[in-house]
């Protein structure tokens, strides 16, 4: 026999794993973006996400305590936290992207990348 917990028929796993897969999608974006960019990272920039990535861990542990609770109040309470602190991880994810996204381009290395030069002779 099933367990009526682990069946889709009550919707609490079926949440559960809605909210589980799209933390750890967060998670799995924030890293290949960071993976992936090209431009100058900064501290700042590295608290950030290791704030987002911190915050997005407590709301994976929230949204799976939130679904093994049995009763329906802490249940809610335990899906409330964790949906805030997915909100909050990726509102911190975004604003880290946007930090990297304007530091594109400031190196002191790009200054030899011009093709032509002008010369005043």
């Amino acid at each position: 026999m099933t367990d009526p917990a682990m069946s889709d028929n009550n919707g609490r796993s079926r949440d559960t794993r809605a909210l589980v897969s799209w933390n750890l999608a967060a998670l799995g974006a924030g890293f290949a973006w960071f993976a992936y960019i090209d431009a100058p990272i900064t501290d700042a920039a590295m608290w950030l996400f290791a704030a987002a990535v911190l915050v997005a861990l407590l709301s994976l542990i929230a949204a799976l305590v939130g679904g093994e609770a049995v009763a329906p109040v802490r249940r809610a309470r335990a899906r409330r936290v964790a949906l805030l602190l997915f909100v909050a991880a990726l509102t911190l994810l975004l604003a880290t992207a946007t930090l990297t996204l304007n530091l594109k381009g400031t190196a002191s290395d790009d200054n030899d990348t011009q093709t032509s030069a002008v010369s005043r002779a």
